[in-house]
């Protein structure tokens, strides 16, 4: 019992602290750049972020939540695009994580109000086999997310797939896209079965 009262805790904290983490990394990349201009206007999308996220918890704001996600990632990808140079892996697994953060968020808003109210153990039990299963998606999606492409950039660089016109480059970022829409729809495309 005690358990089932530190999963909403833990829903709620969870997004809080990849947001966190994310900042860090956003103003660690920016910070280790030489240019005063680009250094302010960056660390300047990095405050407009964090001020959203801060303005939509205290004002509990749905159009204003948007925004400190997305600053945070033009922060860090504008450091990477405009002065400090793309490096693949980690540039794929910080947008991963953002975009996990982001689901997790969701989750977090669905999932612990019930846990909070009083249900009989088999509501409870279906309600924590519905989470496990929404976070093993939420997984293996983030994981997708990094793998596939490095995969796709490993065989076009081995000369196994020719990935070096643009129509196949579309046709590999659709199918990464297909794969994780695939794993975003399949609970509502499950219970549209049942």
């Amino acid at each position: 019992m005690a358990s089932t009262r530190l999963i909403p805790v833990a829903l709620r904290a969870a997004p809080v602290v990849m947001l966190a983490f994310l900042v860090g990394w956003a103003m660690l990349d920016v910070s280790t750049i030489g240019d005063g201009r680009w250094s302010a206007a960056l660390f300047a999308v990095l405050l407009i972020g964090i001020a959203a996220v801060i303005l939509s918890a205290l004002l509990h704001g749905r159009r204003i939540r948007a925004i400190g996600p997305i600053a945070v990632g033009a922060a860090y990808v504008g450091a990477h695009a405009f002065v400090l140079g793309v490096q693949l892996m980690p540039a794929l697994v910080f947008l991963s994580v953002l975009i996990s953060q982001v689901e997790l968020r969701i989750l977090a808003e669905r999932f612990s109000p019930l846990y909070e109210a009083a249900l009989r153990p088999d509501e409870r039990t279906r309600i924590h086999g519905a989470l496990g299963r929404a976070i093993l998606r939420l997984m293996v999606a983030a994981v997708l997310s990094v793998v596939v492409p490095v995969l796709a950039a490993d065989l076009a660089v081995a000369g196994i797939v020719p990935a070096t016109t643009i129509p196949t480059a579309i046709a590999l970022a659709g199918a990464l896209v297909a794969v994780v829409a695939l794993l975003a729809l399949l609970p509502s495309l499950s219970r549209k079965a049942v």
